[in-house]
């Protein structure tokens, strides 16, 4: 481990899982930072060194015996629930509260810093209780930072098919700005007729889950803002996807009702408290997609219920 003076990462502990010389060269990058970095070959050497210290940040780097995602499971199961990063070129299927950061030493301890430094942020006390726009805000932040750094892998090369990959990317970026602005003033100015069909299959294209089976049998319409109501369904197949099943095999549909429309999986359903609850969660993530889900229902004007006797059910009445 290393160490630089007055770092504002004094503290800070990160655990870097890889074999080669990409991850030694990150360690490097990340004690020129200031930054404790420990590195281990393999997922049990991993395992050893998270009993045994206290860490705050888990990374795999692309190569490490196993897949990524076995790693940062393996972790959660003996109850080493702390966020992860995947540093790799190529998309990988990863985990909640995982995300994914270029290949190169550089960029992928940039992004290491930022989710040290949100952290950081998060451990320092709030000025003021409760505040669930400041929860949104940490989230949209989230999602923002995924979406830059896959622009930072299609940029990497600038060339060839992947400018196009870049420009999908920052569109989605100006697109959560502009979401983030509405949902967190809770008012939808204008209004159009948009197809379920539609909004449901760019919101299932946004929502990595090879194991689900998602399908969108939905044909109506709903008056709505297009952005907000592909971002309601986006939160919805997504939570049905990472907290359905285990193993990720849930089915999800987006269907019509006599009201609107609703989402159903069967899986196991929701606990007996209210999912929309910001916070709440059945599993590892940050508890905000649902209530992200309400404040976007409120905000047209819509009656959001949730239940279902066979797994989840949340149905919209518009």
């Amino acid at each position: 481990m290393s160490r630089a003076q007055d770092s504002p990462f004094e503290g800070r502990r990160v655990l870097v899982v890889g074999s080669d010389d990409r991850a030694t060269a990150l360690v490097n990058a990340l004690g020129r930072d200031g930054i404790d970095a420990t590195l281990v070959e393999s997922a049990p050497d991993a395992i050893a060194t998270l009993d045994a210290v206290d860490l705050d940040l888990l990374v795999v780097v692309d190569g490490a015996a196993g897949r990524p995602a076995d790693v940062f499971g393996a972790a959660a199961r003996r109850g080493h629930r702390l966020p992860g990063v995947f540093v790799g070129s190529k998309s990988r299927a990863l985990p909640p509260g995982v995300e994914q950061a270029p290949a190169g030493a550089d960029a992928a301890a940039s992004v290491i810093r930022q989710r040290l430094l949100a952290a950081a942020a998060d451990d320092a006390t709030p000025a003021v209780e409760d505040d669930s726009l400041a929860t949104y805000g940490r989230t949209v932040s989230h999602e923002l930072r995924n979406h830059l750094n896959a622009a930072r892998l299609a940029v990497d090369s600038l060339e060839g098919p992947t400018m196009g990959q870049a420009r999908e990317a920052l569109d989605r970026l100006e697109a959560l700005a502009d979401e983030a602005e509405t949902v967190a003033t809770g008012k939808v100015d204008t209004t159009e007729s948009v197809s379920l069909a539609d909004a449901g299959a760019e919101a299932v294209d946004r929502v990595r889950a090879p194991a689900a089976s998602i399908h969108v049998d939905a044909s109506g319409t709903v008056q709505a803002d297009r952005g907000l109501l592909t971002l309601l369904l986006e939160n919805l197949v997504r939570n049905a996807a990472e907290h359905g099943a285990e193993d990720g095999g849930v089915t999800i549909r987006v269907v019509d009702t006599d009201a609107g429309f609703a989402v159903v999986d069967d899986g196991p359903g929701f606990g007996e408290e209210n999912p929309f609850t910001w916070g709440y969660t059945t599993g590892d993530g940050q508890g905000s997609g649902l209530a992200i889900v309400e404040r976007i229902a409120d905000a047209h004007g819509w009656e959001i219920v949730a239940g279902g006797e066979e797994g989840a059910r949340v149905e919209i009445r518009t």
